[in-house]
């Protein structure tokens, strides 16, 4: 069967050496071979995501991670504000409620990132415990300027909670010097690894919030088991429990290689996309400074039906796009230049194959 390159936003084509990493014998999630991976793989993320605090790498997923950073700020009874920017901001809102919290949507203008004023503002009409929003949403590939938002928060006194699953690697995080308290992602995206893994990173000044928590922490999802653990055993059982221990070691090479490459080739590609199809007469969802650096909506302009175009590509051209979501699913394609796709040949082949489809359309 032929490879189809994916340029979905996660899971996200992947280095061969990355995938080579998770060959061979099984093996332990115990002693120094495992440790020193998962350790430097902790170190590595440090700087990714603009912290000298605890970074996690928990089995599991991103959504996993959001509902582990959220039940460690929140007390039952409480009320987190979410940035309603689509479809992954109402997951946070179940993560929210899940951990017996409230959870007040406020609504972002669509393709437009949220106004910090008018978070101000909403944050000054009632008593808010934690002010929670993607880093950039999936479903349409918006870009929040977080800086900005956590400066209002801290203002208001309200601590930041913000899920970077489909940002961090693809664009700068500094949690420690924006003001974020806790900041989560997962492997498979900018990071350029494979599945299987969620990561959750803690600046030093929410610790006092974390301990201070009176109701349930949980038993797997509870941070500060995670932390002591970490601190503990780092040099023979740095987890607090079995992990996926070849996707971590596939982990430890993919930081490897992007602390080597950051941030410049990711909007470098999306922006050759973006004027690419462009020049085809597409037009990106989003406005040119809110986009994000990994993955890009394009609209359909009422031309075609996304899935046409999805399937076309993987049929015609062996390159795997994803269509969009809820409501404007035919309306919107979105393509990733995450991992191996964030280059300016892998995007010259999505815009080769893009105008192939609108030549047959004619």
């Amino acid at each position: 069967m032929a490879h189809v390159r994916n340029f979905t936003p996660g899971p996200v084509e992947v280095a061969a050496n990355v995938l080579a990493a998770q060959h061979g014998p099984q093996g332990l999630h115990v002693g120094p071979e495992f440790s020193r991976a998962y350790v430097r793989a902790t170190e590595n993320l440090k700087p990714v995501f603009g912290t000298s605090g605890y970074v996690g790498i928990i089995p599991g997923s991103g959504t996993l991670a959001n509902e582990m950073a959220i039940r460690a700020m929140l007390d039952e009874g409480q009320t987190a504000l979410i940035l309603d920017a689509g479809y992954f901001s109402n997951i946070l809102k179940k993560s929210v409620e899940c951990g017996g919290a409230t959870a007040v949507l406020m609504p972002v203008p669509e393709g437009q990132p949220a106004d910090p004023e008018a978070v101000r503002a909403a944050l000054s009409q009632r008593k808010y415990d934690l002010l929670c929003f993607t880093h950039v949403e999936t479903s349409t590939g918006l870009q929040q300027p977080v800086e900005a938002l956590a400066k209002v928060a801290s203002d208001a006194g309200v601590p930041v909670m913000v899920d970077s699953v489909s940002a961090l690697g693809t664009s700068s995080a500094q949690i420690d010097d924006w003001g974020v308290s806790v900041m989560t992602a997962a492997s498979q995206k900018g990071l350029g690894s494979v599945p299987g893994v969620g990561l959750i990173a803690v600046a030093d000044e929410a610790w006092d919030r974390i301990e201070a928590k009176q109701s349930p922490r949980g038993g797997f999802t509870d941070v500060i088991r995670w932390r002591d653990q970490y601190d503990a055993a780092r040099n023979w059982h740095p987890s607090l429990t079995t992990m996926p221990v070849a996707v971590v070691h596939a982990l430890d090479v993919a930081l490897d290689d992007m602390l080597n490459t950051r941030y410049a080739r990711h909007a470098e590609a999306r922006d050759f996309l973006c004027n690419g199809l462009k020049r085809l007469g597409l037009r990106a969802q989003i406005q040119a400074n809110a986009r994000a650096a990994g993955v890009t909506a394009i609209k359909t302009g009422d031309r075609f039906a996304s899935s046409e175009l999805v399937t076309y590509l993987i049929a015609e051209h062996q390159l795997r796009i994803a269509g969009g979501f809820g409501t404007n699913r035919e309306e919107v394609f979105r393509v990733a230049h995450m991992g191996e796709n964030a280059q300016i040949d892998a995007m010259k082949s999505v815009i080769l194959g893009i105008e192939s489809f609108l030549s047959q359309q004619v």
